[in-house]
Parts: C-alpha cells; sequence; structure tokens
C-alpha cells in the first residue's frame, strides 16, 4: 500500500506536466495548421505600370509562391451601363495592372516590412498592398498563443520538479535506515539511489503512457471536433509516436534530476 502511494505521489505531477506538454505540442500544431492557412488565404495587392513576371519578384520575396493577374474587366464590365464605350477603351489603356502575391508561409511583421518595401522599390510598381491592421491582429494573436503556451509549459514543469523532488525526499526518508546501512558498508552511488531511478522510470512510462492514452481518444471525439471546426481550425495531424518521445523524455529528464539532487543533498548532510 505505501509502494502504491508512492508511486501515486510521483506520477500524479508527471501526470500534469505531460498534460500541459502535449497541450502545447497540440496548440503549436494548430499555430502552424492555422499559419498555412492564413498563408493561402492571404495576399498581397500590387499596382503595376509594367507587366510583373515570377522571376522578377523571386530574388526580392524569399518567401514567394505564385503570381497571378487580377482581371480589371471587371471593374470595367461593371461600368459599360454608365459611360461610353469609347470611353471604356480610353479608359482600360490607362489602367494599371493588378496582381496577386501569394506566400509560402504567414510573414512576420519584419517579413512584411521588408517585403513591402522591396516591391516598393521596383519600377513601375505605384502601390503594394499588405492590408497591415488585418495581417497584424492575426499575427498578434499567433505570437500570443506560442508564447502562453510555452510560457504554460515552463511553470508547469518548475512546478512538476518541485512536487518529485519533494516525493523523493519523503521516500528516501522512509527508506533512510536502508541508506545510513548500505553507506556504512560502503554501498557505491548507483546502488543506493537504484531504488529511486527504479521509481522514476516505471512512474514515467505509466505517466506517458496513460496521457498517450488521452489524446489518442479526445481529439477524436465529437464534441471537441466540433468545437476546433466552431472556431475556424482544421483537425491537426497528431503524431503521438513522435510525441510519446517527447513526453517519456520530459517525464524521465525531470524524474532523474529531481533523484539526482534528492541523493546530492542527502550526501551533504
Amino acid at each position: 500500500m505505501r509502494s502504491f502511494k508512492s508511486h501515486i505521489s510521483v506520477i500524479f505531477p508527471l501526470l500534469i506536466l505531460l498534460f500541459a506538454i502535449e497541450f502545447s505540442l497540440m496548440l503549436g500544431k494548430f499555430v502552424r495548421d492555422y499559419e498555412l492557412k492564413m498563408a493561402n488565404d492571404y495576399n498581397i495587392i500590387i499596382v503595376s505600370e509594367v507587366e510583373l513576371n515570377d522571376n522578377a519578384l523571386i530574388p526580392i520575396v524569399p518567401t514567394f509562391a505564385s503570381l497571378s493577374t487580377l482581371d480589371a474587366n471587371l471593374v470595367l464590365n461593371r461600368l459599360k451601363n454608365d459611360i461610353s464605350a469609347k470611353n471604356i477603351s480610353v479608359l482600360s489603356s490607362i489602367l494599371p495592372k493588378f496582381y496577386s502575391l501569394k506566400l509560402t508561409k504567414f510573414p512576420s511583421k519584419d517579413t512584411m516590412t521588408s517585403i513591402k518595401s522591396n516591391l516598393s522599390k521596383m519600377q513601375g510598381i505605384k502601390r503594394v498592398e499588405t492590408f497591415s491592421k488585418t495581417h497584424d491582429q492575426i499575427y498578434n494573436m499567433l505570437i500570443l498563443s506560442k508564447n502562453v503556451s510555452e510560457c504554460f509549459v515552463i511553470l508547469v514543469g518548475l512546478l512538476g520538479l518541485v512536487l518529485v523532488f519533494k516525493q523523493m525526499q519523503i521516500w528516501l526518508y522512509e527508506h533512510r535506515r536502508r541508506v545510513e546501512i548500505m553507506t556504512l558498508f560502503g554501498a557505491p552511488y548507483w546502488l543506493k539511489s537504484a531504488m529511486l531511478y527504479k521509481l522514476a522510470i516505471i512512474d514515467s512510462v505509466i505517466a506517458t503512457t496513460l496521457v498517450v492514452i488521452f489524446y489518442a481518444i479526445f481529439p477524436a471525439l465529437p464534441s471537441f471536433k466540433s468545437a476546433i471546426f466552431a472556431v475556424g481550425f482544421d483537425q491537426p495531424n497528431l503524431n503521438l509516436l513522435n510525441d510519446a518521445g517527447i513526453l517519456f523524455s520530459a517525464s524521465i529528464g525531470i524524474s532523474i534530476i529531481a533523484v539526482s539532487l534528492v541523493m546530492l543533498l542527502s550526501r551533504r548532510r
């Protein structure tokens, strides 16, 4: 019973830590998928007096994806009933060319400023419209989401380390007589701390398995899917095998650090 309580006391903080890490990983995938979606929907409008082509823009736009011509006839057709055909012809001849520029990824503020500056310097380009207000709002939202998730993981990681450290101290206190006897007989460090490291490894495996099972089931629930689609996100492709490796590494890392600190402090007393 005491052994079971010891395992639960270690597994519980590890579960909290791993849930937070996997949530951050999942949020990161949501953000990356949303960035790709925004990159596909986002356009930079270029007004030019000369014809533009891919070769002219690729050197100055590192994230260049494609360039397409916007049909000015759509605007002229609306004016047919209001002005004469002759004026339509004259207007068509003096009307500048409009282009839609797409990027391979959603740009940062600095990248957007650089792209606009480089395009504006090109001969014949009269205007570059980046819709900066909308762009900045979306970009700030993405950055905020990333920063919040990263800070959350760091805080939970520190909390998990403290909780595991405290539990290892309790375990060491409960078995202090055995450790003292082993010390008297000159037992090496690895032998005295073997039980703690074994406890850490077993509990890390259990905690990782539970979290992976949860995240394998939870995103597949209809209620979760409907909530994700309602806020405009797509269901991310969760690579749980890769995530399991990250989670186990984090779990075993925290546990081993906690055990090592406990044993190091006990040697100094």
